[in-house]
């Protein structure tokens, strides 16, 4: 039986309902489907467990139907129906979506009207300026369609850390049950937690590697493979990502870990401090340079204290600054997830949430949560349906409601996420403003205006003394959207000056700040608040997806303001702080 994890089953879910809208089925069917993806891609249980525990309709979004076909692709790897729309629709159509700028409309009018089938007979309709004349398709469209070609296959070959992560779980777990195996781990830049990833890198603890190199061909989330010696296997899985798998002698465990988890720079680095000790340092241990004697390899904390460092976490194995204070003998204060408090950035069904006010709350209350900030979408946004000033009174009114109870949840929030305008401004007038116990304001729109144009947006926003938190700075969608063009030092050094708190959006397709501008921001002095903009009540599960980031980004708990207490929280933010 194959074995596939969220990410594979929400991936196929998404595909189909693709197809679905491509060859013109019925709007409520496709959009269940994509419903169901994302349902998927939320949970935060493996998908195998809870199919086996026949309770695949306890994810919100999973009917009966849908729970068919999941339990099909899991048993089967068969998709049921996907034979009866290939007829009509190519799955190679599927990848034009992916394009900037080409949706499914777009893709249905480009294989109905030209019979385009995939990105490549794309790139020669283009060159053979086939599309000329097509509607919806004007010289504009096609240049942009050209270089978002060009974008989608320099970023399709990495993949977010949020899927590629389970992925190398459910492979290490995998490997560490076959016997002769003392012990398996991810390596390389998903153990970094990088935010993209190119290939899975696995190393496996064993003696006997060419009996492990078999064993690995025959795991069951492998569907192909790829080459595979003694030592080294490369395979395809059910998720249609490449991993590869080496196996390492117990003794040498330590050190190969430590190798293959560093980034080059890193490595170098630690070479550079083994030459000047009289020592060599690699995959297989630290040596004598004159000798050749081994001093040190079962253990990463074998092979850093033989140079005399302490070890450091694997996020920062970067050459960041992290080997000069390791040769000190300290490692840095990194925050962890069980150091946050609540969550600031969360959305319900009175805008565009898939849960209620109730069901974040009880949901922040499994996760221990000592508060929950409510940011739905302000008044300007009404495509998601911003909210007005009844109903944010309507609003207020239920968290008062649910405030009063005396059940041991967390304390709700009032809060809003603003809308940052050309000039900077903010919906509602400063009274209403003041009435909310904090607000995030974000960039929703412009995303090809200038540096100067979209900088001085936000600097206008934090000069507003209601405006708490800047969410979502840079706005970017990882291999969707590029970010605003911002002058950072300046946004960062703006936000130092008026005490501005700048969000670390956890969604894994924006990990917004980035780590290079949280070490930035650590420096200056900012804040910085850990929330996951959750629109359904599973995704406060992304907090873990910026507790990595923000560890990239050396940030200790003392860094971030919702690690506070309610009261210190609160006594913080830019409008109690006379």
């Amino acid at each position: 039986m194959p074995s596939y994890d969220n990410a594979a089953i929400a991936t196929a879910l998404d595909d189909f309902g693709d197809l679905l809208e491509i060859a013109g089925e019925d709007r409520y069917r496709f959009l269940s489907y994509h419903k169901a993806a994302h349902a998927v891609r939320a949970w935060d249980e493996d998908i195998m467990s809870t199919a086996l525990g026949g309770r695949l309709t306890e994810i919100p979004g999973i009917g009966a139907k849908i729970a068919v076909t999941i339990e099909s692709l899991l048993k089967s790897g068969v998709f049921p129906g996907m034979d009866e729309i290939t007829v009509r629709v190519p799955v190679s159509v599927i990848e034009l979506m992916r394009i900037p700028g080409l949706g499914p409309k777009r893709a249905k009018v480009l294989f109905d009207e030209l019979a385009i089938a995939s990105i490549d007979d794309l790139e020669r309709a283009i060159a053979e300026d086939r599309l000329a004349g097509l509607a919806g398709f004007g010289e504009k469209t096609v240049e942009n369609i050209a270089l978002g070609i060009e974008r989608y296959r320099s970023l399709s070959a990495r993949i977010l850390l949020a899927d590629a992560l389970p992925l190398a779980e459910k492979l290490a777990d995998e490997l560490r049950a076959l016997p002769g195996v003392s012990d398996a781990r991810y390596a390389g830049s998903i153990r970094r937690m990088k935010e993209t990833v190119g290939d899975i890198d696995v190393l496996v603890a064993a003696s006997d590697g060419p009996a492990i190199m078999a064993a690995v061909r025959d795991l069951p989330i492998v569907t192909d493979v790829i080459a595979s010696g003694e030592t080294k296997t490369s395979v395809m899985t059910t998720s249609g990502r490449q991993a590869d798998v080496r196996v390492v002698a117990p003794e040498c465990w330590g050190a190969a870990l430590q190798y293959f988890t560093g980034s080059a720079e890193h490595n170098v680095r630690m070479r550079e401090i083994a030459k000047s000790r009289g020592l060599k340092v690699s995959e297989y241990g630290v040596f004598r340079a004159d000798t050749g004697e081994r001093l040190a390899s079962a253990s990463e904390a074998e092979v850093y204290g033989a140079l005399g460092m302490a070890v450091m976490p694997p996020e920062v194995r970067e050459n960041t600054g992290e080997v000069e204070l390791a040769l000190e003998g300290r490692a840095p204060d990194l925050i962890t997830i069980e150091d946050v408090r609540g969550d600031l950035h969360s959305h319900t069904v009175a805008t565009d949430g898939r849960s209620t006010l109730e069901q974040n709350r009880a949901r922040a209350a499994e996760l221990g949560y000592e508060y929950l900030g409510v940011s739905d979408h302000a008044y300007d946004l009404r495509m998601v349906g911003g909210l007005d000033l009844a109903q944010l009174e309507e609003q207020w009114a239920r968290i008062d409601d649910l405030n009063a109870l005396d059940d041991g949840g967390p304390v709700l929030l009032k809060s809003i996420e603003l809308n940052i305008g050309d000039d900077g401004s903010v919906d509602y007038p400063p009274e209403v403003l003041a009435r909310f116990d904090y607000c995030i304001a974000s960039l929703h729109h412009g995303f090809n205006q200038s540096r100067e144009q979209a900088t001085r947006r936000l600097l206008v926003a934090m000069e507003n003394p209601y405006v708490d938190i800047i969410g979502h700075p840079t706005g970017r969608l990882l291999g969707r959207r590029d970010p605003f063009d911002l002058d950072m030092e300046a946004v960062i050094a703006t936000a130092a000056e008026t005490g501005t708190v700048l969000e670390l959006n956890a969604h894994p397709e924006r990990l917004d700040l980035n780590d290079v501008h949280l070490r930035m921001a650590r420096k200056a002095g900012v804040r910085i608040a850990i929330d996951t903009d959750a629109h359904e009540a599973r995704q406060f599960g992304h907090i873990r997806w910026g507790i990595a980031t923000a560890r990239r980004g050396w940030i200790a708990p003392s860094d971030v303001v919702n690690t506070a207490p309610l009261e210190t929280l609160l006594a913080g933010m830019r409008r109690f702080r006379a």
